[in-house]
């Protein structure tokens, strides 16, 4: 460590480093983050922004060594709040987080030109959202976190044709597919009746 102290511990600024190569520079309060800093994880991430009791807290971005960048609010150490992530696939999603991960309200732009934009629940589309294809058209459905599908597939790999989706918690959805989504005719059966 080299920086200011007050007591034998980091206080002001300073900047800490590990044999591992992993290096804080940034302001420290009783020995612990705390303010404005950046930290560079010894994998090639770098985080530059708030901190608050030794985690990240507050506004910050964070980039990955794969060339992903998230922008956005932070708590307790993850991402929490409103964000931006940009992969480094080209998919950008900006919207809530929670848990380090997308959930609630957001939209995702897929390197493909589609677009969805709707509720999220653990990082996948869960609940009300809006599907738009590159070619113009779109598709407002429910997403549910599945559990287990069987039933045909395009060549593209989404669901498409007949098919059975039971859910994680018990709803059953048996019918007509098309692009990965409900359409055409079709049972949807509640769990609880």
């Amino acid at each position: 460590y080299a920086g200011e102290l007050q007591e034998g511990r980091p206080e002001g600024r300073g900047v800490w480093g590990s044999f591992g190569g992993t290096v804080y520079e940034g302001e420290w309060k009783a020995g612990v983050r705390e303010g404005r800093g950046v930290y560079r994880h010894a994998d090639g991430n770098v985080y530059d922004g708030e901190w608050k009791t030794d985690k990240r807290e507050g506004r910050g971005v964070e980039r990955y060594a794969d060339g992903t960048v998230y922008e956005g609010e932070w708590k307790a150490d993850e991402r929490e709040g409103r964000g931006v992530m940009r992969f480094a696939s080209g998919d950008v999603y900006e919207g809530e987080y929670e848990a380090d991960m997308p959930q609630g309200r957001g939209a995702m732009q897929y390197v493909n030109g589609d677009t969805y934009d709707g509720e999220w629940k653990a990082g996948k589309r869960d609940g009300r959202g809006v599907y738009r294809y590159a070619d113009g058209s779109a598709d407002t459905a429910f997403y549910k976190q599945e559990a287990k599908y069987e039933g045909e597939y395009n060549a593209a790999g989404e669901r498409e044709g007949r098919g059975v989706m039971r859910f994680a918690d018990g709803d059953i959805y048996e019918g007509e597919w098309k692009a990965g989504l409900f359409e055409g005719r079709g049972v949807y059966r509640h769990a609880d009746g």
